[in-house]
């Protein structure tokens, strides 16, 4: 097979285009670092949250951006099972926990067996606003209703549950779900917990994620 050679002006004679795309494309980069370099390395990050798995670029294909942040399935178990040991030291009502990754997807749901039968589908509705929302389920009450539960922007917080039951993304409004990070910022998912009262969730959701070395959103449980 003949390699294609390049007789356009301005390049050399006798360089193949496949070598002259590499060179050039190399200068560009050099110029134009990429929009979604990490902030941190991907080697500093993974030791500042081993719960966090952190990809760098796709293998063997350069153009591809690098992949975000991922939770791991071990963090995921481990959070649940200390929300769950959380409960039982406070003596809570039995609880359900959730924990979704980035992209909404359950990746462990925990149950105890003296909960009540919706408990799950509440622990999960939690965290599906924490990522729907990129906000706590507290922060999303405390916005639209006020502490009567109604308020200007009531409409507002109904339209949205309606929206989000049309999807099959149940929303619940009230406290116990937790938006996890990174510790370079990075949204790598959600727990939420149901069954105790709301603020007692609350405790073990902020508890079980920052025991796996995450930041959380609230920062600190109120019973503390």
């Amino acid at each position: 097979m003949l390699a294609l050679v390049l007789t356009c002006p301005g390049l050399r004679a006798g360089v193949p285009v496949a070598s002259a795309e590499a060179t050039a494309r190399a200068a560009w980069l050099a110029k134009n670092p990429s929009p979604w370099e990490a902030r941190v390395t991907p080697q500093a990050a993974q030791a500042a949250s081993p719960s966090v798995f952190h990809a760098t670029q796709a293998p063997g294909n350069p153009w591809l951006a690098p992949g975000r942040p991922m939770l791991t399935l071990e963090a995921a178990d481990e959070m649940s099972s200390v929300a769950l040991r959380e409960a039982t030291a406070f003596g809570f009502n039995p609880i359900s926990v959730c924990v979704l990754d980035a992209g909404g997807r359950v990746l462990v749901l925990k149950t105890m067996p003296a909960s009540s039968g919706l408990t799950a589908d509440f622990a999960h509705a939690k965290a599906s606003v924490c990522i729907g929302m990129h906000c706590s389920s507290r922060e999303l009450r405390d916005k639209y209703q006020n502490d009567e539960g109604i308020g200007p922007k009531m409409p507002q917080l109904l339209a949205m549950g309606t929206a989000g039951a049309a999807a099959n993304k149940a929303l619940a409004p009230f406290p116990g779900g937790v938006l996890c990070r990174d510790a370079a910022g990075a949204l790598v998912g959600a727990i939420g917990v149901s069954g105790a009262a709301s603020d007692e969730d609350e405790h073990c959701a902020i508890t079980a994620a920052q025991s796996v070395g995450l930041s959380t959103e609230p920062a600190a449980s109120r019973l503390v």
